[in-house]
């Protein structure tokens, strides 16, 4: 058995004696599709930005930058209050600039950020930034937008040729700490430098750079999160 495997069961082990694992009241690993906006307002999220794919967004992308520590960045057709595909990650690390055609794995999701190219999120780490991804036009688990000065957008999943579109939407999200109504304390993962036996000792957040631990984790609570008293 390897080591995130392992690391997850004791995870699992210290939550039933009460030491929690990070959680967010949304933070979801991994590319996630058709989620309601209501969804992200319940559990914490604010929209910081929204603008038609047709918009332009500049060569550096910085308006897209918010203040809060986590981001979602997703699009939605006007009218509808359904997101077709969305990723989240920490904002720093979206927000640190790729190679062109090198995206970074986080939080289960391939990311890129190229100024005078494009930013946006993949399922894998084939991307071809020409300057937006138009790799597999028929995947529904990419997003990709211009970071140039006269096209704002490209790619909402399947649905690509954004480029001038008024009939679609760009949205960037930011967490905004846990929703109001929420019945109980609420704690967001985060990923660090420290070491398992560190977390433990000196703080509830563990090192999970690529998101497997996590999903490992979601996996371990869904099938036994009932059995925790």
């Amino acid at each position: 058995m390897g080591k995130k495997p392992i690391t997850a069961v004791f995870v699992f082990f210290f939550s039933i004696f009460g030491i929690q694992s990070s959680y967010a009241d949304y933070y979801p690993s991994g590319i996630q599709q058709n989620v309601s906006e209501q969804t992200l307002r319940d559990n914490g999220w604010t929209l910081f930005l929204e603008q038609t794919y047709g918009t332009a967004i500049g060569s550096s992308g910085s308006q897209l930058i918010p203040s809060g520590p986590y981001v979602i960045l997703t699009g939605k057709a006007v009218g509808s209050s359904t997101l077709p595909v969305l990723a989240a990650a920490p904002t720093s690390q979206v927000f640190t600039e790729t190679v062109r055609n090198t995206p970074q794995l986080i939080n289960g999701t391939y990311w890129y950020y190229t100024q005078n190219n494009s930013i946006g999120f993949s399922p894998t780490n084939i991307i071809t930034q020409n300057p937006a991804d138009n790799t597999d036009e028929s995947s529904p688990l990419r997003l990709s937008w211009h970071l140039l000065t006269n096209q704002g957008g490209w790619r909402l999943g399947a649905t690509t040729w954004l480029n001038g579109s008024t009939d679609y939407l760009k949205q960037v999200w930011t967490w905004n700490g846990p929703a109001a109504s929420a019945p109980a304390p609420v704690y967001v993962r985060q990923t660090s430098n420290l070491t398992f036996a560190q977390s433990l000792y000196a703080s509830d957040t563990l090192s999970d750079p690529d998101g497997e631990l996590r999903k490992t984790v979601d996996q371990i609570m869904n099938k036994y999160g009932s059995l925790i008293k």
